[in-house]
């Protein structure tokens, strides 16, 4: 009686979703946001997404492009591999070399796009390719990394003054999944344990026990004006950055095999985080705020970017079967709540609004919420594509259930 009761309440879940789902598919012209926006993405910037930021090779870009590869995943869209490929290919040598690589976790974030590319296309320059980033990043035949790490052993966030002996749990995004899927596709199973040693050490000096929510940043010397000088953590729970850290968390457990010594302290952080989320929820509209536990304050301001990395994470945890039933209602009042801040722009694109610039980590509280929401695009010369992220992420898992996701079963059913 039990399992038929429950097997009866996620076929409701399910058709209830989907029925939302179709109602903000019909608002927004009979097509998913995922293909609007990647459509409009791809009219906006030619010939590559660069023309968005002019960072080159770096996470700016790839993170858009990452995300337009999981929806080319669930639409066999043609035009979206093309895109992403021309951004890697402007880049990637033929025998696997890169130009214009960084000595910057954000830099690492496009090696995700090598393992995808090489999985799409076979194309052995792409493997090679990955093969550089694994390098450049932890070093080849004796040769020491250019990146620096703290005296414990955790990669700094960026090689220079300013981020000295600072790491961001930001900084797991851009390369521990990665790591993981390499050492698993090519047999070096010695990657997939220095990752998790990585998110594990972090975790374990970013993690608020109190609030189930991860800090900003880390100062291993505890000098900064922004870190608490007897445990080096930031005083804020910042929107993106536990984004960042949840999109971390999953996109590592969906590869990182059950039998592994510490997957249950990863799925463990990743379950505390997801309480976390859902307890700073904003009661009313289910979004996530710039400061995440302080979202009734009146000058805080839902951060949309933030909320559909959330929004991924929650949902492909249900997927997964990690999280419980009550996480994919979360992520999709969330959702629905997004839709109120894309907006139509005069290209008749999207345009996603109420999105936190790039930022440090910041003094206090009021420093966050002083740093005003922009939107993308904008009319001003500097943009932004986290914004783009966000919406697309989610987008990529939540409109998409019941068609190529076996969704919302919960954990341990």
């Amino acid at each position: 009686m039990e399992n038929r009761l429950h097997k009866y309440r996620k076929q409701v879940l399910i058709a209830s979703l989907l029925f939302i789902g179709a109602a903000l598919q019909f608002a927004h012209g009979q097509q998913k946001v995922a293909e609007w926006l990647s459509d409009s993405i791809i009219q906006r910037y030619q010939p590559t997404i660069d023309v968005l930021t002019h960072h080159g090779w770096d996470h700016s870009n790839s993170i858009v492009m990452h995300a337009m590869a999981k929806v080319y995943l669930q639409t066999n869209n043609p035009q979206y591999l093309a895109y992403v490929q021309k951004y890697a290919d402007d880049y990637i040598n033929a025998d696997g070399s890169i130009n214009g690589l960084l000595t910057t976790l954000d830099g690492m974030h496009p090696a995700v796009l090598c393992l995808f590319l090489y999985q799409q296309t076979g194309d052995k320059k792409y493997q090679k390719a990955a093969t550089t980033m694994r390098d450049h990043l932890l070093g080849k035949n004796g040769q020491k990394s250019q990146f620096n790490k703290t005296q414990d052993g955790i990669f700094w966030h960026k090689n220079n003054a300013k981020y000295q002996d600072v790491a961001s749990v930001d900084g797991l995004y851009m390369k521990d999944p990665f790591l993981v899927r390499y050492g698993l596709m090519f047999d070096q199973a010695e990657l997939v344990d220095a990752s998790v040693e990585q998110v594990l050490k972090l975790a374990q000096r970013s993690f608020n026990i109190r609030t189930n929510l991860a800090f900003h940043a880390w100062d291993a010397t505890g000098t900064r004006d922004w870190a608490d000088p007897i445990t080096g953590q930031a005083t804020q729970h910042w929107s993106r950055a536990s984004g960042w850290f949840a999109m971390a968390l999953v996109d590592i457990l969906e590869y990182l095999p059950k039998s592994h010594p510490e997957y249950n302290k990863v799925a463990h952080i990743f379950q505390r985080l997801a309480l976390g989320l859902k307890n700073a929820q904003h009661p009313k509209n289910g979004l996530w705020y710039q400061v995440l536990d302080q979202a009734e304050q009146p000058d805080n301001y839902p951060e949309i970017s933030g909320s559909g990395m959330i929004v991924y994470a929650l949902t492909k945890g249900v997927q997964l079967q990690l999280l419980a039933d009550e996480y994919a209602q979360i992520a999709q009042k969330a959702w629905v709540s997004m839709q109120d801040y894309i907006k139509t722009y005069s290209d008749g694109g999207p345009q996603i609004t109420s999105v936190a610039p790039g930022m440090s980590s910041k003094l206090d509280y009021a420093a966050y919420v002083a740093v005003e929401p922009i939107e993308v695009p904008r009319r001003q010369t500097k943009q932004y594509s986290h914004g783009y992220v966000g919406v697309l992420m989610a987008a990529s898992v939540i409109e998409y259930q019941g068609l190529n996701n076996s969704a919302f079963v919960t954990a341990g059913s």
